[in-house]
């Protein structure tokens, strides 16, 4: 009898990792848009930034510690390509600490977009797991070409070379 369930096992752990895949955005498959609000209360709207630049999308936290690594090495990407490239940082806080939010990022001097997604909709569509940070990048044909989970000091080097080759694209 117990041979006759090994059969099945092969199939069992196939079966977990196509339904483990099935939540993430596969490479190039069309970033869905979104609407969210900028620190200043304006509106913005992915689809209105497709075709324009290539766009890195970062969800994080203010009481996320690698998250505020993440967002100083974005920053400087986006400073040194700006002309090519936008990065829009996410923030997960929640409405009571955007005070926090707005402190944070006026006292580092960021230059990027913040958009605020306090009750965490759009970060469950693209990070259904959502563990933060979280990024990806969008092609300027409006295609999610990489995703990465967590901060690991040095990353920013495989951004930049993603970078390289889809600017020219």
């Amino acid at each position: 009898m117990k041979a006759k369930y090994k059969n099945y096992i092969p199939a069992f752990i196939m079966l977990l990792m196509i339904m483990g895949s099935a939540v993430k955005y596969p490479a190039s498959a069309p970033a869905p848009d979104f609407t969210l609000k900028r620190l200043d209360g304006s509106s913005f709207r992915l689809s209105d930034q497709i075709g324009k630049k290539v766009i890195i999308i970062d969800f994080w936290a203010t009481w996320c510690k690698p998250c505020k690594k993440m967002l100083k090495e974005l920053n400087q990407i986006y400073l040194d390509n700006k002309e090519n490239v936008e990065v829009l940082a996410i923030t997960i806080d929640d409405s009571s600490a955007l005070s926090q939010v707005e402190t944070y990022i006026k006292g580092k001097g960021y230059s990027f977009t913040v958009l605020l997604d306090t009750e965490g909709q759009v970060a469950r569509i693209f990070n259904p797991a959502m563990k933060i940070p979280f990024n990806l990048i969008v092609d300027k044909k409006g295609k999610i070409v990489y995703t990465h989970t967590g901060y690991i000091p040095g990353f920013e080097v495989e951004i930049i070379k993603k970078i390289e080759v889809l600017r020219h694209e």
